[in-house]
């Protein structure tokens, strides 16, 4: 079933995908097109599997480097191969399913293919595609990508597969037993992590059949597969000259002219090996980035794939090879837009530099408009005008006069953000730009202008809503879909339409519509006549339904139908130019507007495209009457094909109910005055005369106003001569003061409340500043340090959240010293006053036998517990990795963690010890500043010399003593935005008003009113002079009177007490002073005297930390070193085993390949023996019978066409030559040769021709010479054939020799690095280091073991316990000696014993077949003819009578006599019936004669010019009833097969959709009566 079409042509095809078809033909492909280009010619053709002959998709592809084939597997499961021809793209062979998929196959350089599976067995099989036969297959379990297969070059190919997860090389050979054949794995190879960007193509085989790869740096290495080892041959210059700087990057590597290829991104080297050495011959020292792979043929020709199907052409110019392009590459495709005005079938795309028109037949390029930076192309319905939005926000207007001549009209500069869609009608253009905005143009056209109309101004269509899609229809109306959840991303749907329309009277509408379902994708059909009523096209989400809204001139929008197509998934795109077509993951499916078996349009519909593969399109369109598929991907590749007769395959959509006359209520009506952006609108204050007369009245309030308000202030000045306080004097009783008083007291407190959160929002930012820095951070640490003193010391690091992930796994470890202290803590005597000596003998008991563990804490230090006696020494016990791992678990969480704790604790007493000093001295500081002010006062007053001030020592916190001072944040850096703040609060006008509205206004006139002193103080009063008595000033003294003298000499008394109340209110201060010196000194000499403690006791915990830490190291450490010995060990175990088995596994193969070399040497013994047969035969008797010309039949005999060697270089053609040469041809399809071959055996045809026999040689003479010579000549090419192969098979014998060679030499060193490796273990072992500690002039040998150990402990000399040690060793393996001859006895004791009991075993097992003879039983028959043993016995006795056979005999001849008889007088019947008839034949005769003299008598009388036209129109009739006839036939023959395709069809479906449901029966067509009366 053909439901697509031909291919046209594609824009873009795969880089990385070209390939070899034959030596001269390179392949591209993108997806289901394969691009076949003839070098020599340039002739290109095109390639797509689509239907069932052809193959359905694509989804493995190779080319053969040799022959002009190529193959491919399709998409389906369980998927055929197909070999095709090239260039006549006929079916050469097809390879039988043998896997659920394939995903990659490679063809060898003969007749093989080798074909990779998919999950979950990645099988390799390998097929002979020349006799369509599958030779093997072999589960790999290994995933296997597209570049991970590499094959040899030889007949039977070794193929090399990479496991990316493990990286490493596994090579295999096939193996013949017999019929049967498998893959042998004959080496495998680390390769390690050298080779990852390189994975693509870092392996190929040279033309010596080695393996060599490529690595990251570009070192050229070759793999040694029987040594599994990887030698290095060659590196470039510049490892060596950047060294460690050297960044790794990907390499390529490929087989070129005996050398090799090596390419990155910047350049490449032609290697080739010389004098045993590799050495560059030319480089190419351009860039390559866009290079995606160069590739090789037979010509030695270099080619290099590009982006976007580019192909470019190496060639040396002086040792330097240069990219020269071949084949232009594609350019990616944005949109495309189609235009209906021109004849010419052609389309407009948008590249990303401007747009192009296309011719579609051919997909040549008419003409180009380059445009920077464009991204949306919108096109006139019926003129050829197309509009390009750039991503500057400029629209360019462009004309086609016709499509090779297109002109840029206008461009028009929009101050808007790039364009991001477009829809052009009529004389209107919308487009959106990034921001989400709309925005109108007007586009005229005689002359072509753009005029940038209006901006929809609709903050909730740009910022609230989610825009999916819009329309510009008739009228002008904007169709918008949107969807209220702004979360949506691109494509979304839409829930609601919201209809834009604008008037001449600049007033914008918007109609807000709910639609009755979520639509996915929306179009508008093509206008039919007038455009009244606007049809639009809408998919519903998530599903294959699709619903017909109608548009009428009032925007009323109605529901008029909805269908239900038959697509196997969601339809996700809408498109129509004639027929509707719609498109998902499954195809494309067009629906017929007209259909003759359809009243209603679109019920009708057909698949012209599936999809094997899902597919994301942006775009599909038939054009031209249905003429041409365009599609456009998502990957901005556009496929153009020729569409088939449509008429056929045709199935039937579902109409669902609507609500009759359903019209989509309208939810919200909006309008608003828009102002075009192309008037300038000038703002004029024009008033009314009513505006003036308000105004000049509200002027004429104020002015009487102010003169009451003047009025009274001069009264109230007048009366009470104060000028201050009149305001509130006057304005004390006017209602409208107190309800304004009122308002501003709540505004106050708004403002309060405002200030006041926003003081909290900045503490909130502070504090969530401070816990994201300290969130992530794994530990913090603080210092104190001493004040006025260099000691500090810091607190331990404790992270914030304890990980006990580690800790579970050992939590139950040693549970039992837990539960022994908890019982232990249970068992406790009490306290007994009458008996206090069975007490304190208890005590002493419990003290005797109690015994700490290492983890329990029990007193109320865990410092004292580490730095216990029993716990310096290592743990004799702790041997196992698991122990180490649960005591340096458990070390940290019940010791390290618990003791930094326990310091924490005094550091944090000392940091608030250090706070509350701080605050100590700074009140000092305070009191003694005070102190320095009185003592300045006094003598001042004392008429004496002030001194200067003392600077004060002032401790402060350090930056690293706090988090806070760490993490300090202002309030500047924040700006914290008060969003309760309410813009009617004026703070600028009104803060003096509000200052005098504040709460604390109060307060402060209070203290201000009393002087800011509540109660008199004696050292305030001192301070205070006494008054100067008046008279004092205005007389002198000897005026002064008796009082006035009294009074004076009372002032100088009050004086004189003053001043010494001053004098001793200095000493007091003096007295103050030093007493607050010494305060304060005191207070951080304590400080510091604590610090220091802190510091000493810091230095403890750290060294009992650290001393532990060290122990648990020097275990870590010495556990380590064991275990890497033991895997060390364990490693070189398995190398051992695994190259034992690979030397059992190539001695298997030496043992096969020499079978297989003498039996090929025996084919090649009986060969020679026909071959010399063959000569014997032409000497001894065919030069007998012609011996007049024996001397030129010998030279002919011995003539050979004259061919070069290279030619029969292989077994395959020399044996394929010679089957051609056989009389008897093979039924299968001849294997494709080169043309050499072609001309060698037209060569020995025309010596065969008769024309080349000498002159004395019969006819047939010389057809027995041909036929000998090409015995002959076919011996002598079988020979050459088989001598290939016996020296093939040589060669590789010797390969194996040598392997095998190699193989048991790595396995000897393996075994000497073993045993050393032993040797060191056993050091390791016996040899433990000793830890010594110096601590205060002790010594403490750290050893395993407890205390009580080293009590009677010596040091040795290590010869003497080496002797010890060897003496051990000797003992012990006499031990083992021993123990092996009683091994040995008691295995022989246990193979007698087995003996005894297998002869039991088949005593019994005879037994058992004794008795079930006995138990036989019998037939039916067998048993009848026993029980009539005498009946049957006198019958044998019937016939052994003497005469009785003889008369049986005479019997049987009487009765073949009777019936002989019979038959002979119904013979005799038959011949009087064919005499009669031979007399009416006379008569006839007779009447037929006269005929003919009557005919002639006609004959002469006929008109023959009439007779013939009759004759003509009766032959021309009779061929049209033929014709019709034979079509009739095919009819029949096609739809049987049409019913055939129909059901594989949908037995696909199910394999692929294996979900969907079947289709329904509706969707068939029926079968006329006449056809299925004929299909047998």
């Amino acid at each position: 079933m053909n439901i697509s079409s031909t291919i046209c042509w594609c824009n873009a095809y795969a880089s990385d995908s070209i390939t070899n078809v034959g030596p001269d033909v390179l392949c591209l492909r993108e997806s289901n097109l394969l691009k076949f280009t003839q070098i020599s010619t340039m002739a290109v053709s095109y390639f797509r599997a689509e239907t069932v002959a052809t193959g359905l998709h694509i989804s493995a592809f190779a080319g053969h480097n040799r022959f002009p084939l190529f193959g491919f597997a399709e998409s389906i499961m369980r998927p055929n191969i197909y070999i095709y021809k090239y260039p006549e793209l006929t079916r050469f062979s097809t390879l039988p399913p043998s896997a659920l998929t394939f995903t990659m196959i490679r063809f060898s350089e003969l007749d093989l293919l080798i074909g990779i599976g998919g999950y979950p067995r990645y099988a390799i099989s390998v097929f002979n595609f020349r006799t369509s036969t599958k030779i093997l297959e072999h589960s790999t379990f290994i995933v296997t990508p597209d570049f991970s297969i590499s094959l040899s070059n030889s007949n039977l190919p070794t193929i090399v597969q990479y496991d990316k997860k493990e990286m490493r090389i596994l090579c295999y050979e096939m193996c013949y037993i017999e019929k049967d054949a498998y893959l042998h794995q004959v080496s495998e190879v680390e390769m390690g992590k050298h080779y990852v960007k390189s994975l693509k193509h870092f392996m190929c085989f040279g033309d010596d059949n080695g393996l060599y790869v490529v690595n990251d740096f570009g070192e050229f290495s070759q793999i040694d597969i029987a040594c599994f080892a990887i030698k290095q041959r060659w590196s470039p210059t510049y490892i060596s000259e950047l060294g460690e700087d050297m960044h790794t990057r990907a390499h390529a590597l490929i087989s070129h002219r005996m050398g090799f290829l090596i390419s990155n991104s910047s350049m490449a080297f032609y290697i080739k090996k010389k004098a045993g050495h590799f050495t560059v011959e030319w480089t190419i020292d351009q860039s390559l980035t866009h290079i995606s792979r160069f590739i090789s043929n037979q010509n030695g020709e270099l080619y290099a794939s590009g982006g976007l199907g580019c192909i470019h052409r190496v060639t040396i110019e002086e040792n330097e090879g240069v990219l020269k392009e071949l084949v232009v590459g594609g350019k990616p495709i944005l949109a495309f837009r189609t235009l209906a005005c021109f004849k010419e079938e052609c389309v407009v795309v948008l590249y990303n530099d401007g747009i192009a028109m296309i011719d579609l037949p051919s997909g040549r390029t008419l003409s180009e408009v380059p445009i920077v930076m464009s991204c949306a192309i919108c096109s006139h319905r019926t003129n050829p005008y197309v509009i390009v939005g750039t991503v500057d926000g400029c629209l360019v207007l462009i004309h086609f006069d016709k499509p090779s001549l297109p002109n840029i009209v206008n461009e028009l500069q929009c101050e808007t953000a790039a364009v991001f869609a477009m829809d052009f009608h009529d004389n209107c253009v919308v487009f959106q730009d990034q921001a989400k905005g709309l925005h109108i143009v007007n586009v005229e056209y005689r002359p072509p202008k753009m005029t940038h109309y209006f901006t929809i101004d609709d903050n909730l269509l740009v910022k609230q809503v989610f825009v999916q899609s819009f329309l510009l229809v008739e009228g002008p109306r904007l169709l918008v879909m949107i969807s209220r959840d702004k979360t949506l991303k691109k494509p979304g749907h839409a829930d609601e339409m919201w209809i834009y329309k604008w008037t001449k009277d600049r007033r914008l509408h918007r109609r807000e519509l709910t639609l009755p379902n979520s639509y996915v994708a929306f179009f508008v059909q093509p206008p039919m006549g007038r455009w009244v009523q606007i049809e639009i096209v809408a998919v519903v989400k998530n599903s294959t339904i699709f619903d017909q809204l109608m548009l009428n001139d009032n925007s009323e929008l109605l529901w008029a139908a909805s269908i239900r197509s038959t697509h196997f998934g969601h339809i996700i795109g809408i498109g129509m130019t004639k027929h509707l077509l719609t498109w998902g993951v499954d195809g494309i499916m067009v629906h017929f507007r007209q259909h003759k078996r359809a009243k209603k349009p679109f019920m009708m519909s057909r698949f012209v495209s599936l999809f094997f593969r899902p597919h994301f399109l942006l775009r599909a369109r038939e054009c031209y009457n249905s003429k041409y598929l365009l599609v456009l991907s998502a990957n901005n590749v556009m496929w153009v094909s020729r569409l088939p007769s449509l008429a056929d395959n045709v199935r039937e959509n579902t109409e669902l109910e609507v609500p009759e006359r359903f019209i989509v209520q309208q939810t919200a009506m909006v309008s608003r005055v828009f102002v075009p952006l192309t008037v300038k609108l000038e703002v004029k204050e024009e008033y009314a005369h009513a505006d003036l007369f308000k105004r000049e009245k509200l002027l004429q309030l104020i002015q009487d106003f102010s003169a009451k308000v003047t009025a009274l202030i001069d009264y109230d000045i007048s009366v009470t001569g104060k000028t201050k306080g009149i305001f509130k004097k006057f304005c004390y009783h006017y209602k409208w003061l107190d309800a304004l008083t009122e308002e501003a007291h709540k505004l106050c407190e708004l403002e309060r409340e405002s200030l006041m959160r926003a003081i909290e929002d900045q503490s909130r930012i502070r504090d969530w500043i401070m816990q994201v820095v300290t969130r992530d951070a794994v530990s913090i640490i603080y210092k104190v340090r001493s004040i006025f003193a260099d000691a500090n010391f810091e607190s331990f690091a404790l992270a914030r959240k304890s990980s006990v992930g580690l800790f579970d796994k050992y939590r139950f470890y040693d549970l039992e010293d837990h539960i022994r202290l908890s019982v232990m803590s249970m068992e406790e005597p009490e306290d007994e006053p009458g008996h206090p000596e069975r007490y304190s003998h208890a005590e002493s008991e419990k003290k005797a036998v109690h015994e700490l563990k290492p983890y329990v804490v029990e007193g109320p230090s865990v410092y004292e517990h580490i730095m216990a006696p029993q716990f310096q020494l290592q743990s004799k016990n702790t041997v196992t990795s698991n122990q180490i791992f649960n005591d340096n678990c458990k070390y940290r969480f019940y010791l390290v963690d618990p003791m930094k704790q326990e310091f924490n604790k005094h550091f944090h007493e000392a940091q608030q010890l250090k706070k509350e000093t701080i605050d100590n001295v700074l009140n000092t500081n305070n009191v003694l500043l005070k102190i320095y002010d009185n003592m300045n006062c006094m003598l001042r007053l004392l008429n004496m010399e002030s001194f200067k001030l003392p600077e004060l020592t002032v401790p402060e916190l350090a930056k690293d003593e706090v988090i806070k001072c760490i993490l300090e944040v202002d309030d500047s850096e924040i700006k914290a935005i008060n969003r309760r703040r309410r813009k009617t609060i004026d703070t600028g006008g009104k803060r003096g008003r509000l200052l005098l509205w504040s709460v604390e206004f109060w307060a402060r006139a209070l203290i201000v009113m009393m002087d800011g002193v509540i109660e008199k103080l004696w050292e305030e009063e001192i301070k205070k002079d006494i008054p100067v008595p008046e008279f004092t000033l205005k007389k002198q003294p000897h005026e002064y009177t008796l009082e006035d003298q009294k009074i004076y000499r009372a002032y100088e008394e009050a004086v004189n007490l003053l001043q010494e109340d001053r004098r001793k209110y200095l000493r007091i201060l003096n007295e103050n002073e030093a007493k607050t010196l010494q305060l304060k000194t005191k207070q951080i000499l304590k400080l510091n005297q604590r610090v220091a403690e802190l510091m000493l006791l810091k230095l403890k915990y750290d060294f009992a930390h650290k001393q532990c830490r060290i122990r648990m190291l020097n275990l870590m450490t010495i556990n380590h070193s064991r275990e890497q010995l033991r895997e060390k060990i364990d490693r070189y175990r398995t190398d051992i085993n695994k190259l034992n088995e690979y030397i059992k596994r190539y001695s298997n193969l030496l043992d096969f390949w020499e079978r297989a070399l003498q039996e090929v040497r025996t084919r090649l013994e009986a060969q020679q023996t026909r071959d010399r047969a063959l000569e014997r035969q032409f000497r001894g008797n065919f030069l007998n019978s012609v011996p007049h010309a024996a001397h030129e039949m010998t030279k002919l005999f011995k003539k050979r066409p004259k061919l070069s060697n290279k030619l029969f270089s292989s077994s395959l053609i020399c044996i394929e030559v010679a089957q051609k040469l056989s009389p008897k041809q093979p039924n299968r399809v001849g294997f494709p040769m080169p043309k050499e071959i072609a001309d060698f055996l037209s060569y020995i045809a025309d010596n065969d021709a008769p024309k080349n026999s000498p002159a004395s040689v019969d006819a047939k003479s010389w057809e027995i010479f041909v036929k000998l010579r090409r015995q002959k000549i076919e011996s002598e090419l079988r020979l050459k054939g088989i001598s290939h192969q016996l020296l093939d098979s040589q060669n590789y014998l010797n390969s194996l020799t040598k392997d095998i060679a190699g193989l048991k030499d790595t396995k000897a060193h393996t075994q000497k690095e073993m045993e050393d490796t032993i040797q060191q273990y056993l050091e390791a072992m016996r040899n433990m280091p000793l830890q010594l500690t110096l601590t205060l002039g002790q010594v403490e040998v750290m050893v395993m073991g407890s205390t009580k150990s080293l009590s009677n402990s010596v040091l040795m000399h290590v010869d003497d316990i080496n002797e010890v040690n060897r003496m051990i060793k000797d003992a012990g393996n006499k031990k083992i000696k021993a123990m092996q001859r009683v091994a040995i006895f008691r295995r022989q004791v246990i193979f007698k014993e087995w003996e005894h009991k297998l002869y039991k075993a088949n005593i019994a097992y005879l037994k058992y077949m004794l008795d079930a003879i006995e138990k036989c039983k019998v037939t039916i028959e067998f048993l009848n003819i026993l029980r009539n043993w005498d009946k049957v016995k006198a019958e044998r006795q019937k016939y052994m009578s003497a005469g009785a056979i003889e008369r049986i005999l005479e019997q049987k001849i009487a009765v073949f006599r009777k019936q002989i008889d019979r038959i002979n007088i119904k013979i005799d019947m038959v011949k009087q019936k064919t005499l009669e008839i031979k007399r009416q034949n006379h008569s006839i005769d007779s009447k037929i004669e006269r005929l003919k003299v009557d005919v002639a008598f006609q004959n002469s009388l006929r008109d023959v010019m009439m007779e013939e036209r009759r004759d003509r129109e009766q032959r021309e009739r009779m061929e049209q009833i033929k014709t019709h006839r034979s079509l009739l036939d095919n009819v029949r023959k096609h739809y049987a097969h049409v019913l055939e395709l129909q059901t594989i069809l949908e037995l696909l479906r199910l394999r692929t959709y294996p979900t969907l449901g079947p289709p329904l029966p509706q969707c068939h067509p029926p079968v006329p009566e006449h056809i299925l009366n004929s299909v047998p």
